[in-house]
């Protein structure tokens, strides 16, 4: 039985197409999301895409460029402390979570061109300031500013793209812009690794700028305006306020517990007033007529349901990203070169599947991709539970799993994109996927906290079998939830 759903963003009120049936498959592409019907796509709307793939690679690949430099870092500034050059990484991935449901609803409401641009000319002057930072204090500000400007980026990105494609590749599209971002996540860390091999930390932040410059070109050149301004009502700023206090408090509370104590009232204080916060900030938005997010979006069921798959998945993938070179580099003893190369085959893996994934969906939708692919990444993470050890043993302990690992997540990492906007209206894209990407680097952010708190600077391996073994248990989770609660058939 075919049932609709109302939803309301701002003050517009759309209805979002029926919704898939369980038993008869693909119903119509929501009207007004492309005015493209031809099959062919010019030259232009491909560069359009890799402009805005390329904004969304320099957005997150700040996430885990750092991961491989701390120990780099912390020689430069003396006297600093691992919790303290954990905010590096933390205060990025916190700032461009906590920005992401901004810069996707000030997208849509002044103009998703104009604030795509605002973030890149932002990503460029941040990550100067980064990679010329005189102190700690100086790179954890810039550090900031890099994920608030990232945050501006990424929700109009992919926004100011779609409509230059027909329905039918919207999958594709997605796809190819989430694998980018996805692939550039995952080789970061190693192309890092390669950076430290021959030179300062420092090039680490300052060969962002001149890519950044890139974007800013390209979006001159290949990207047009695709919504018109609304500013008939006021934005809830008090709303921005707790949804970004309470991520704030949940990523403090868990980074800082090894200092406090799991049980010392500052860390029990910080969750229960972001407790609070998160109830109160939905309740807000739900009746405000301007409000920074819409809960009503979670009606849409694809929308939500794959938005709590990619909790699940992407805390995997961000601490794992996290994890490897820690591991390799701590217990292994790797160099910055080997720990580039033992990096790189994964991320490849990743890209290929990313771009065939798109195409299956587009054919046959995304409810049995997904399930695969979780189960993939599952066992990837199992292997390294069951023989990573404190022997050196790359291509039987390491090398499989992590394929298996990118295999899995470049399917997830891209398509649970395309699967949460499937059946969104054009006008609320930037919104929708900002409110997907920041759960996707909040909940990815939390778990590299997590994991920077379980290892406590002691590399023992029973520490990382631990996290391997309870990564495994979240990704497992995906395969249930899509298989049975995601709509079937193609949108």
């Amino acid at each position: 039985m075919d049932e609709s759903v109302v939803v309301r963003t701002g003050p517009s009120v759309f209805a979002v197409a029926p919704a898939i049936s369980e038993d008869t498959g693909a119903s119509e592409p929501p009207s007004g999301l492309s005015e493209t019907t031809s099959a062919a796509v010019s030259r232009r709307a491909y560069l359009a895409l890799a402009t805005g793939s390329l904004a969304f690679v320099l957005g997150t690949v700040n996430v885990t460029v750092t991961n491989v430099a701390f120990t780099d870092i912390r020689a430069s500034f003396h006297g600093v402390s691992p919790s303290v050059t954990g905010w590096i990484l933390t205060g990025y991935s916190l700032a461009f979570a906590g920005t992401m449901l901004v810069g996707g609803r000030l997208a849509d409401r002044y103009g998703r061109l104009l604030v795509f641009r605002l973030g890149l000319a932002g990503l460029l002057v941040s990550s100067l300031l980064a990679g010329l930072a005189p102190g700690i204090g100086f790179l954890l500000v810039a550090r900031s500013l890099q994920g608030m400007c990232g945050a501006l980026t990424v929700p109009a990105s992919l926004a100011l793209v779609l409509d230059q494609f027909p329905p039918a590749r919207r999958a594709s599209v997605i796809g190819i812009w989430a694998a980018a971002g996805m692939v550039a996540s995952g080789l970061a860390p190693g192309l890092a690794a390669f950076v430290l091999e021959v030179g300062s930390w420092r090039w680490i932040y300052l060969v962002l700028v001149p890519i950044a410059g890139l974007g800013l070109a390209g979006s001159a050149r290949y990207m047009t305006e695709t919504v018109q301004r609304d500013l008939s009502r006021p934005l809830d700023l008090l709303g921005m306020s707790m949804g970004s206090g309470a991520v704030f408090l949940i990523v403090l509370a868990t980074l800082q517990s090894p200092v406090w104590g799991w049980s010392s009232p500052n860390t029990l204080g910080c969750f229960a007033a972001a407790g609070v916060l998160l109830p109160l900030f939905v309740w807000r938005s739900g009746r405000h007529p301007e409000p920074l997010f819409d809960p009503r979006l979670f009606r849409v069921r694809s929308f939500a349901v794959a938005n709590v798959a990619v909790g699940l998945a992407m805390v995997n993938a961000f601490t794992s990203w996290y994890l490897w070179p820690q591991f390799l580099r701590e217990v292994w003893g790797f160099g910055n070169l080997a720990v580039g190369l033992a990096f790189t085959p994964s991320p490849i893996v990743s890209a290929a599947v990313a771009v065939v994934g798109g195409r299956w969906a587009d054919r046959h939708g995304f409810r049995g991709l997904l399930t695969g692919a979780a189960a993939l990444a599952t066992a990837g993470n199992l292997w390294m539970w069951l023989f990573l050890d404190e022997r050196v043993a790359f291509w039987f302990a390491f090398f499989p799993p992590t394929v298996l690992f990118g295999l899995g997540m470049g399917v997830l990492a891209s398509q649970l994109n395309s699967a949460a906007l499937r059946d969104v209206p054009a006008g609320s894209i930037a919104t929708a996927n900002g409110v997907h990407q920041s759960l996707r680097y909040a909940i990815g952010g939390t778990g590299v906290a997590i994991a920077i708190a379980v290892l406590n600077d002691a590399h023992e391996v029973w520490r990382y079998d631990a996290l391997w073994f309870g990564l495994g248990c979240s990704q497992i989770l995906v395969v249930p939830l899509f298989f049975f609660a995601y709509p079937r058939g193609r949108s």
